[in-house]
C-alpha cells in the first residue's frame, strides 16, 4: 500500500470516458477510416467490419466483398493477428508441449496449423506456426489472444519449464500484415515484382523472405478463405505504403478491401473454425473434428491428460456439423436445437446450438456451423431451432465444409 494515503481517483487514473480502455489501431487505420470502414471492436483493436459505399447497406457491402474476393481480388488488413517469436535451443520442445500437434518436426521455410489448449484440455487458441530457422519459430495467434497467449507462454516458462532454454517476444505491433486473396492474388504480386511467388517456388503452407515492389517483406502462403492467398508482413512503418502499392497493382485486377464479416463468411464456407465462435471455454478439439491436429507421436502436451477424463471422452458431447435451413433463410445466431421431450424443469431438451451463421452469397443461401448431439452421425436429419422472434427455423445437418471441399482453389 502507498506510504501516504491517495485518492481512489488516482488509483483509477484515466479509466473513464473515451479512454476507459485503450484503443489499438493498425498502421492502416487512417486509410480504412478515409475509405468508409465501419468499425468493429476486436479485443482492444478496431478492425473494419465492412466498407459500405454510398447508398449501400452494410449487408450489401459484405455480400459484395465476399463475391469479389471469391471471383477477383480482395485485401484484408491482418495486422492485428498475434505474432510471437519463440527462440532458443529448446524452442521446438517447448512448442511441442504448448500445441496439440508436433511442431519440432517442422522444417525451416514451412508453416503448420496448430491448436493450443489450457491445462484443463479446452481449446484456447489456434494459428499458423512458421519455422524461421533451427532455433526460431514465429507463432501466429488470434487477434484477441496475442497478449494472453504470450502471457500463457511466459507463465509456463517461468513456473514449470524454467530449465527450457527458450526466449519469447510479442512482436505483434512491429509488423503490418496484409492478406492478398482471390484468383488474381498471384497476378497482383507478380505485377509488383521482386520475388518468385509461383506455386513451384512458394507452395501452400510455405513462407519466404524477399522483396515485392521494393518493399522488404515476408510472404506466407496460407489461406483462411479457401482461395489462393498470401499473407505478407512488412515493417509497421511501411504498412501504408505497401498497401497503397498493392491497391495500384491490383487496380485492373478487381482489387477491393474486405472487412471482418466478409472474412467470417469466407472461412465459414470452408468450414474453418473461429476461436470465440466455435469455442466458448468448454469446447475441446475433438468436439470440432480436429483429431487430425492432435499428435499421436507425442507423450504429452498441455491438456492431454485432461482430455482423457471421463466427461471429455463422453460420446454424448456435442460435435461440430454444418447446418443448412430448409428454406434458404439464415439461422439466428446462438439458437438452440430442441429435441423430443422435456427435462425435469419442463423445458424442451436442448440437443445442439448454432455457433456461426451467415448468408452465403457464394452459395445463395444461409449456412451455419453448430455443435449437435451425435451430429456427425446424423447427416441429413432436420432439426428445429426456435428463434426469439417466435418463428421455428428448420435446418438440415450437413458437412461443415460448404465450398471447395477438395481445396483445389487454394492450391493453384
Amino acid at each position: 500500500p502507498p506510504y501516504h494515503p491517495i485518492s481512489m481517483g488516482t488509483i483509477a487514473g484515466e479509466a473513464r470516458g473515451d479512454v476507459f480502455q485503450p484503443i489499438r489501431r493498425t498502421p492502416l487505420h487512417d486509410w480504412h477510416d478515409a475509405n468508409g470502414a465501419e468499425w468493429e471492436p476486436v479485443g482492444q483493436w478496431r478492425r473494419p467490419y465492412a466498407y459500405p459505399r454510398k447508398g449501400e447497406t452494410t449487408h450489401d457491402a459484405v455480400m459484395r466483398e465476399v463475391t469479389n474476393t471469391r471471383s477477383k481480388l480482395g485485401m484484408l488488413d491482418a495486422s492485428t493477428l498475434g505474432k510471437i517469436i519463440v527462440k532458443g535451443p529448446d524452442a521446438g520442445r517447448f512448442l511441442d508441449m504448448l500445441y496439440t500437434n508436433m511442431m519440432s518436426t517442422l522444417k525451416p521455410g514451412k508453416c503448420r496449423y496448430g491448436l493450443m489448449c489450457s491445462e484443463n484440455g479446452f481449446l484456447i487458441d489456434d494459428g499458423v506456426v512458421a519455422r524461421i530457422d533451427d532455433d526460431t519459430f514465429l507463432c501466429h495467434t488470434t487477434t484477441g489472444g496475442a497478449e494472453s497467449i504470450h502471457q500463457h507462454m511466459e507463465e509456463w516458462l517461468q513456473t514449470e519449464w524454467w530449465d527450457f532454454n527458450v526466449y519469447v517476444a510479442n512482436v505483434t505491433e512491429q509488423y503490418a500484415q496484409i492478406a492478398v486473396v482471390g484468383p488474381n492474388a498471384r497476378k497482383c504480386l507478380e505485377k509488383l515484382g521482386g520475388m518468385d511467388v509461383s506455386k513451384d517456388a512458394l507452395a501452400f503452407m510455405e513462407w519466404a523472405d524477399g522483396t515485392l515492389g521494393g518493399f522488404k517483406c515476408r510472404v506466407y502462403r496460407i489461406s483462411f478463405s479457401g482461395e489462393l492467398s498470401y499473407e505478407i508482413a512488412v515493417d509497421a512503418g511501411q504498412g501504408q505504403a505497401f498497401w497503397d502499392a498493392l491497391m495500384v497493382a491490383g487496380n485492373d485486377l478487381g482489387v477491393m478491401p474486405y472487412g471482418t464479416e466478409c472474412l467470417h463468411i469466407l472461412r465459414a464456407e470452408k468450414g474453418f473454425i473461429m476461436i470465440g465462435d466455435e469455442t466458448d471455454g468448454t469446447v475441446i478439439p475433438q468436439d470440432l473434428g480436429l483429431n487430425w491436429a492432435i499428435s499421436k507421436k507425442k507423450d504429452d502436451y498441455l491438456g492431454k491428460r485432461a482430455q482423457q477424463r471421463s466427461h471429455m471422452v463422453d460420446p454424448t458431447r456435442w460435435k461440430l456439423v454444418g447446418l443448412e435451413t430448409t428454406d434458404g433463410s439464415t439461422l439466428p445466431d446462438g439458437a438452440y436445437a430442441v429435441g423430443e421431450g422435456e427435462n425435469e424443469n419442463g423445458q424442451r431438451n436442448m440437443i445442439g446450438r448454432v455457433t456461426s451463421t451467415y448468408h452465403s452469397p457464394t452459395l445463395g443461401k444461409g449456412i451455419a456451423m453448430g455443435l449437435v448431439l451425435n451430429g456427425p452421425d446424423r447427416m441429413g436429419e432436420v432439426l428445429d431451432f426456435p428463434g426469439t422472434d417466435g418463428k421455428t427455423y428448420q435446418a438440415k445437418i450437413v458437412d461443415p465444409v460448404f465450398y471447395d471441399k477438395e481445396g483445389a482453389k487454394q492450391n493453384v
